[in-house]
């Protein structure tokens, strides 16, 4: 007897707050943990020791927040709607992190990390004198430049890249960057409101630039030192590689 397609989910997903500090391997059985008291039926891999069958689309850093980050889940055969899979989820998660969007995904779908192609940011300061004077005009002659080029480091390796074509979209209002991508951003949560950068930027397996290396490049051309976790990274949104939004 043919077995039945397993139940594929993608789900977005918020991350404020003190939880910002937790890892992706403790987000991720922080999810598990929720899945269990929801009572959901989740599907399990095979073998010696299966696993809870749950991907990211991309590991969020430590103390950084999101309010577009993606997780796939997979269920069983014959589980609830989407709508009410949120809903126990949620009830079963925390007001730091909680499920916002939830899509049932065809058949043979590949996950969302091997689709990623895009996301955005909100680089916000905490204190008044995290960006430098002038950073709009100065921002923007930053980006002017022909070329930015720094040292890329791996694990396995190191190169040089050009920042410059990285910069897809910048802005400086949430009004101004939603006009230049096209749509609206979900609710926002962020930690910290204020002066801010947004960028969107690629993520891909290909070509990944963290907004982190964008602004700490600015930083240095500006001659700006500003103390130690002086902004915070937020998160917006995700793009995948189907031609269609999120999808």
């Amino acid at each position: 007897m043919e077995q039945a397609a397993r139940y594929k989910t993608r789900m977005r997903f918020t991350k404020t707050g003190s939880v910002r500090f937790i890892g992706h391997l403790d987000l991720m059985r922080f999810f598990q943990k929720a899945i269990r008291r929801a009572g959901l039926d989740v599907a399990y891999s095979q073998g010696y020791s299966p696993h809870q069958l749950m991907s990211f689309a991309a590991p969020l850093g430590v103390g950084a927040t999101t309010d577009g980050d993606y997780i796939d889940v997979e269920f069983v055969p014959g589980e609830a709607e989407p709508e009410v899979i949120m809903q126990k989820l949620n009830d079963a998660l925390t007001d730091e992190v909680f499920i916002t969007e939830i899509e049932r995904m065809p058949e043979g779908f590949k996950n969302s990390m091997s689709l990623l192609d895009r996301s955005a940011y909100m680089i916000t300061a905490k204190t008044g004198d995290a960006f430098p004077d002038n950073y709009k005009k100065r921002f923007e002659e930053f980006l002017s430049q022909d070329s930015i080029i720094i040292t890329k480091k791996t694990k396995k390796s190191e190169k040089e890249i050009d920042l410059k074509p990285a910069v897809i979209f910048h802005a400086f209002e949430q009004d101004d960057f939603e006009k230049m991508i096209g749509e609206k951003l979900p609710i926002l949560h962020p930690v910290y409101k204020g002066d801010s950068i947004f960028l969107m930027l690629p993520t891909s397996s290909e070509n990944t630039v963290k907004p982190e290396q964008v602004i700490d490049t600015f930083f240095g051309y500006c001659n700006h030192e500003p103390k130690p976790w002086s902004y915070q990274v937020h998160r917006l949104q995700m793009w995948f590689k189907s031609g269609d939004k999120h999808e």
